[in-house]
């Protein structure tokens, strides 16, 4: 695999983390944030990181879920083969895991 595949393949999985743990904070703070400020007012980059604003966090938890969508699509789209390769050798009982692992790695 070359060296510039690997490194896109690893910053899309750093990304990917990062908006699942803003996207799973945000949640949270939904859930938990049943009053808040900034009732009828939209969420502008002024009071953007105002966490007691639900309309602030609502935008934020919206964007980062949108993200999550855009980054696991191009994840899948990075490591396709080794998915198929998985897949292939996923219904033949006689093929080892060590020897599937060994036949997909270089996919």
């Amino acid at each position: 695999m070359n060296k510039w595949r690997l490194k896109t393949k690893l910053t899309v999985d750093i990304f990917l983390a990062i908006a699942f743990v803003f996207n799973i904070i945000t949640a949270l703070m939904l859930l938990l944030n049943t009053g808040g400020g900034g009732r009828g007012q939209s969420a502008t980059l002024v009071n953007l990181f105002d966490f007691s604003s639900r309309n602030s966090l609502r935008l934020i938890h919206d964007w980062t879920g949108l993200l999550i969508i855009a980054l696991i699509i191009f994840h899948l789209m990075l490591n396709w083969r080794t998915i198929l390769c998985y897949f292939k050798n996923l219904f033949i009982s006689t093929v080892k895991v060590a020897k599937v692992e060994q036949t997909c790695k270089n996919v």
